[in-house]
């Protein structure tokens, strides 16, 4: 456990960033868990050069979780609470939610596959006198806050990199399958929840996209495939569909849910969707330094 106790709000960086966008994070990994519904992030509401507020915490606390516990992915963070917590997820779920926002597709390379296997009971909880000005930062603001943490504790040093790289190209064939979403659409999924309006849903394997645009998907495929995905379909408007997916770090044939189940590519095809590989600049968060963090 480490103690935080020093220091005040910069009160003009605090303000200066109220008026960012909320964006609620929720990149899926090996536990589904349902996405947020506001938009994919289509700007760059929290960069990786902005000066975090000055938040202190009275703790930081890293305990290691069972190596068959999962978490939901989700962030534990009431907006009126004094901490932000993870339940056993991976230090790159925790680093996810503190940098998203820092470039326009998120992704992340260069740090070593502990990062993504060991999880944790994660947990920081802000000091009396920071509370008021806690309450007061949106979520762009307290995903800065979150990356000093970071730096203090686990030696986090990341940069930008935009150097050409393999990537996949998301592109439309001339026999589309996917529904046009019109404003009021919902969409009964088989074990009976219904989607209303941007949503995104997981049964099993199986993922339901309603009121989604080809940059959000290929935003969620980069997320979780093994090359960013850069959206070539030249559609602009929302559909509904449904696409086999999970896992993380996917090719476009790895099978999901064994030997014989779909593959990307399949359910991609299906919807008049191709990958196909390319090269071309690639915008990604870089680790140059990370270090395991001192657990409890």
């Amino acid at each position: 456990m480490i103690m935080k106790r020093a220091g005040s709000v910069d009160r003009r960086i605090v303000w200066a960033l109220i008026s960012v966008a909320l964006w609620g994070a929720g990149a899926p990994t090996k536990v589904r868990a349902q996405s947020p519904q506001a938009p994919l992030n289509t700007v760059v509401p929290a960069p990786i050069d902005v000066v975090p507020p000055k938040i202190n915490f009275d703790i930081v606390s890293f305990k290691r979780c069972p190596p068959d516990k999962y978490g939901t992915t989700k962030v534990d963070m009431p907006m009126t609470a004094d901490y932000l917590a993870y339940h056993c997820e991976s230090l790159s779920r925790i680093i996810y939610f503190a940098y998203y926002g820092s470039i326009k597709v998120y992704s992340l390379d260069g740090y070593p596959k502990w990062v993504d296997d060991d999880r944790y009971e994660f947990i920081v909880k802000v000091a009396p006198e920071d509370f008021p000005a806690w309450q007061k930062l949106d979520l762009p603001a307290r995903r800065l806050v979150i990356r000093t943490v970071l730096a203090d504790t686990v030696k986090l040093k990341i940069r930008v990199d935009n150097s050409p790289k393999a990537i996949y190209a998301l592109t439309a064939t001339k026999k589309l399958n996917l529904t046009p979403y019109k404003p009021g659409d919902q969409t009964k999924l088989p074990d009976g929840r219904v989607q209303d309006g941007r949503r995104h849903d997981w049964i099993g394997i199986t993922s339901y996209f309603q009121a989604f645009t080809m940059a959000d998907l290929a935003e969620i495929l980069t997320a979780n495939m093994d090359r960013v995905v850069a959206d070539h379909t030249n559609l602009t408007d929302r559909y509904t569909f449904v696409l086999p997916f999970g896992g993380s770090n996917m090719e476009p044939d790895s099978h999901l849910g064994g030997e014989d189940g779909p593959t990307i590519k399949d359910g991609l095809e299906q919807l008049g969707l191709r990958l196909e590989p390319a090269k071309g600049p690639v915008e990604r968060l870089v680790i140059d330094h990370i270090e395991e963090p001192e657990v409890d």
